[in-house]
């Protein structure tokens, strides 16, 4: 009874603290994202550590927090660009170089691991700063006079919890066929279809307030069932590759970042470049 309550305490948290990030304005979200992808790239060095790994945690760690910094500030812009990879790569190569000088017994495996992290975890952190924006800045222009808008980032969030609930409340009640019993015992297909279900449903529900055609939302609950389950499947074959259950303790009863936000980690990239590529305005409330 004590673990539920605290696992239901951290939960409340964790929501409250996020959705009012999301909701007040682009710094509260690119601040929290900012500590949380650095909090995850620390327990993904951690993993990799116990597996015998030595990546350059303190450079990669600077590497990774410019990476994000430099990404947030051109999605301030209000357009998705890709001018900021002339920054990225030379801080890239930085991490190899300082590699080589290291003169340690593995330096290509330390800097894939170092790399890794970088693009696990901080890239799709950083990549949820442009969820308020389209192409040419005007996402939800109906919405407010200011650039930001909320509403495709909650509603990302929103749809990403319902696949999980879904996933576990069915999974829970009749789950029989496993999914991929060797890297995840529990999960089972049933609790994958009805995390689908549910999360195609929060899907046409936001299709009810929104301009945007019924099809794109369906999409995107769609390209967030399929890769937050993968995302969510990776990162148990990571936590089982090194013998550990969770990816940290930092959210009492719900174990660390990684484990928390392992299905954003894998979709969030997915579904921006939808909606990059279709240039897809859903104008909510409108």
């Amino acid at each position: 009874m004590k673990d539920l309550l605290t696992r239901a305490l951290t939960g409340l948290v964790f929501i409250s603290v996020l959705i009012g990030a999301i909701v007040w304005n682009k710094y509260a979200v690119a601040g929290l994202f900012f500590i949380v992808a650095i909090l995850g790239l620390v327990e993904f060095f951690k993993l990799m550590e116990k597996a015998g790994f030595k990546p350059k945690k303190r450079v990669a760690g600077t590497v990774g927090a410019l990476i994000y910094v430099i990404i947030a500030l051109y999605s301030f812009k209000g357009e998705i660009t890709y001018a900021y990879l002339l920054f990225i790569f030379p801080l890239l190569v930085t991490l190899v170089l300082i590699e080589l000088f290291r003169k340690s017994e593995y330096p290509v495996t330390n800097f894939a691991f170092s790399i890794a992290g970088i693009f696990y975890v901080v890239i799709p952190f950083a990549m949820l700063n442009f969820f308020a924006y389209n192409a040419d800045g005007e996402f939800y222009d109906t919405l407010q006079i200011s650039g930001y808008q909320y509403i495709l980032l909650l509603a990302f969030f929103v749809i990403q919890w319902a696949n999980d609930t879904g996933a576990y409340l069915v999974g829970r009640a009749i789950g029989k066929h496993k999914l991929f019993e060797r890297i995840s015992p529990n999960k089972t297909w049933e609790g994958a279809i009805g995390g689908a279900v549910f999360a195609l449903l929060a899907g046409f529900l936001f299709a009810f307030f929104s301009t945007g055609h019924i099809g794109h939302w369906l999409a995107i609950a769609g390209l967030i069932t399929v890769f937050g389950t993968l995302g969510d499947l990776t990162e148990s074959q990571i936590k089982r590759s090194v013998g550990v259950k969770d990816s940290g303790n930092i959210l009492p009863g719900h174990g660390g970042i990684l484990d928390r936000f392992d299905g954003v980690l894998f979709s969030a990239p997915f579904v921006l470049t939808y909606l990059h590529l279709f240039e897809i305005h859903l104008n909510v409330f409108n």
